[in-house]
């Protein structure tokens, strides 16, 4: 214990005591001593705590070799170009051709010549050669070029100007007004830019490969911004400057925070897997507007075969006109609004009237040879009965004062200012494109049954010895028409239809 207060009192009056000392102030002496004895310590001048000139120079002669770079990476134009330079440099000629192919432009040319089927076909075969061709090692070529072309533009445009003013309060930004005249500065008024620089500055590495990003920069730039040379000595001397920690010693001790940790900025940008993202989704796009055109001219053509003319619009709420208008507003569109429309009036016009006496025909008067069959022909038709006030049902939840169209409306009122309310109008919209294509799909199945129940029927009437129904003359007695011919085209329209449906599910 004694000797404890005699060691305590011999190194207070030799000045060596520390006891009286924060943990904090402890290690910023630390600093202090470590700043005195680094490689680099010219640069700081312990006596009066500030930056030497000589770091003002230092800063200013990378200024004067990064400066072409640094005004031609200004120019958003320029920094775009160059991102595909990079990836054209690791793309070969089959590579290129293949990008040709896939260009929405050339597509549109081809469709006029190419049968749909044949060109779909072809634009598939080209995304899959297309992405075995940009395989893993180009990917990562293009990333790691263009991550070096991020890395030299967080150096040149970092700040300079800013912190050489510190140096000089007259020096002003450019290179035409003399060299700086140089003072020192206080390090807690420079910590911050320090600290900026260094978090930009460590991704600069030496041994990466610069030589050939000098090269794709000399070619946008159509000049050289940097030599080889000045570049490669720019570098290692950088790198000798960071790796000696006097930049990280001078934040810490100027900002009087001994333990700030530097946290790089290290670019990590996937511009190769976002360039082929790009293109696969175009072309996807040009896949589907071919198939949909085809699918239009295919509704079209069905449309002549299942309606004879008239007004084909029934609905007034779930509706083509309506769905344009969440489209507008990029919301979720009424899916099946075109194929419920039809299925509404296929019911409505020719189900519930034009085929009511057939079906009374066959099912009351017919003598099948088989109850199983009339059964199911009969279920099948009165199950159709029920879906015109289902669709009814839907349609009206969408009027104002339905119970979807109420919520619908609510929402659309608010979305302009509140873009959180396009989640509750999709997630609404949704739920009854559910309910529509339950719908379609359900009448789908009845009406399927039926037709394939008018196709046996028209092979057993024309039979020597029909098995299906046994009284056909007497059936055809009571009928307005003949019943081969009544059947025969209400087999055909059926089948139309049925078809129609299926392509307005899709």
């Amino acid at each position: 214990m004694a000797d404890d207060i005699v060691g305590k009192m011999i190194n207070f009056f030799s000045g060596d005591s520390t006891e009286h000392l924060s943990d904090k102030e402890i290690i910023l002496r630390q600093r202090l001593k470590e700043l005195g004895e680094n490689k680099y310590s010219k640069f700081f001048r312990q006596k009066t705590e500030e930056a030497d000139i000589s770091l003002g120079q230092f800063f200013y002669s990378l200024y004067k070799i990064i400066m072409p770079a640094r005004v031609f990476m200004k120019d958003i134009a320029k920094i775009t170009k160059l991102r595909q330079i990079v990836l054209e440099a690791f793309m070969d000629q089959s590579i290129i051709e293949l990008v040709k192919q896939l260009n929405p432009v050339k597509i549109e040319e081809q469709a006029k010549k190419t049968p749909p089927d044949e060109l779909t076909a072809q634009i598939r075969r080209d995304i899959d050669k297309l992405s075995q061709g940009f395989d893993a090692n180009r990917i990562n070529g293009i990333n790691r070029c263009y991550n070096l072309v991020v890395a030299v533009y967080q150096l040149v445009n970092f700040d300079y100007p800013a912190l050489i003013k510190k140096f000089d309060p007259n020096f002003s930004d450019g290179l035409y007004g003399g060299d700086p005249k140089f003072a020192p500065v206080k390090a807690a008024l420079i910590a911050k830019d320090l600290a900026e620089f260094l978090t930009v500055a460590q991704a600069i590495s030496p041994d990466s490969d610069w030589k050939s990003l000098l090269k794709l920069l000399k070619i946008c730039a159509g000049e050289e911004l940097i030599s080889e040379s000045q570049f490669a000595q720019m570098l290692i001397g950088l790198r000798d400057i960071i790796n000696s920690k006097i930049l990280l010693l001078m934040v810490q001790y100027g900002s009087k925070n001994p333990v700030w940790i530097c946290k790089p900025r290290i670019p990590d940008e996937h511009i190769a897997e976002a360039w082929m993202e790009a293109r696969t989704i175009k072309a996807q796009e040009c896949i589907s507007k071919i198939s949909t055109g085809e699918k239009h001219k295919q509704i079209d053509e069905l449309l002549k075969d299942v309606f004879y003319g008239g007004d084909l619009n029934r609905l007034d709420y779930y509706t083509i006109a309506r769905s344009e208008m969440l489209s507008k507003k990029e919301l979720t569109c009424f899916a099946y609004a075109e194929g419920l429309n039809y299925l509404s009036v296929f019911l409505s016009e020719y189900i519930q009237k034009d085929m009511q006496e057939l079906f009374d025909i066959l099912l009351i008067r017919g003598q099948w040879t088989n109850i199983n069959n009339s059964r199911e022909l009969s279920e099948a038709f009165h199950q159709l009965q029920d879906i015109p006030e289902n669709i009814s049902q839907l349609d009206s939840s969408l009027s104002d004062e339905g119970t979807d169209g109420s919520r619908l409306k609510a929402g659309l009122v608010r979305i302009d200012r509140d873009r959180t309310q396009a989640r509750y109008i999709n997630s609404i919209v949704e739920s009854v494109n559910e309910t529509a294509l339950e719908i379609l799909n359900n009448a789908a199945q009845h009406l399927a049954i039926i037709d394939k129940h008018m196709k046996n029927l028209v092979d057993d009437v024309q039979k020597k010895h029909p098995d299906l129904i046994i009284n056909w003359k007497e059936l055809n007695s009571v009928s307005k028409e003949p019943l081969l011919q009544k059947m025969a085209e209400e087999h055909l329209r059926l089948n139309s239809f049925v078809r129609l449906m299926q392509l307005c599910a899709q």
